[in-house]
């Protein structure tokens, strides 16, 4: 081979190997460049899916306490009308005058009116502490809205019998055990709703 054209052969083969090389190395670079920036929109979308969940879970739980906190005061209206008529009725003696008689009977019934139109508000408040959740809130709620009806029977039973002159001890003493049994629902609901756990953030999505 002439020694002219093996130089020039040999200069096209270096700079063919030098161009690859060139070549290679950029793309390598390129590579690690595009994985790093890669790497580093996962993290970032982490950090954003995080700060999502963060926000969604402290909005559940001021949704959910709102709601509780409604539920609850809800309840405790309609427990202390129910108590105040209560306390009206057992302040009837048969030696009372008439006239004094008949205005603690009608303040009775009064209160029992009013706690039964609070009674069907709170229904709705229930409704929306099933809808908020979780499932042992909503049964929480149930437990407490149920025992009232009893309370109910028990003040408006004794009601009657003061409008017949027909009391006796035996109707205190119901009321009291339905108040009892009333308030100690409403405060296993108010034990639940304070809660702290971070598994109740969680159920009932």
């Amino acid at each position: 081979m002439d020694a002219g054209l093996a130089g020039l052969l040999g200069g096209v083969i270096g700079a063919a190997v030098g161009a690859v090389g060139a070549t290679a190395s950029a793309w390598i670079t390129g590579r690690k460049a595009e994985r790093q920036a890669e790497i580093q929109s996962e993290t970032q979308l982490r950090q954003v899916r995080l700060q999502i969940d963060a926000e969604r879970t402290r909005a559940l739980r001021a949704s959910r306490k709102s709601a509780y906190l409604s539920f609850a005061e809800g309840c405790h209206l309609v427990h202390g009308t129910l108590s105040e008529a209560g306390i009206k009725l057992g302040g009837i003696a048969a030696s009372d005058p008439p006239e004094e008689r008949e205005e603690r009977r009608q303040a009775a019934r009064r209160l029992w009116n009013e706690a039964r139109a609070l009674h069907r508000r709170l229904d709705r408040l229930q409704h929306i502490v099933f809808m908020e959740g979780p499932t042992e809130m909503g049964a929480a709620a149930q437990a407490a809205t149920g025992a009232l009806v009893p309370f109910f029977g028990a003040v408006i039973e004794w009601l009657h019998a003061v409008d017949n002159e027909s009391e006796t001890p035996q109707h205190g003493e119901e009321h009291d055990r339905a108040h009892s049994e009333a308030y100690g629902k409403l405060l296993e609901f108010l034990y639940a709703a304070a809660d702290p756990s971070p598994a109740s953030d969680q159920a009932g999505r």
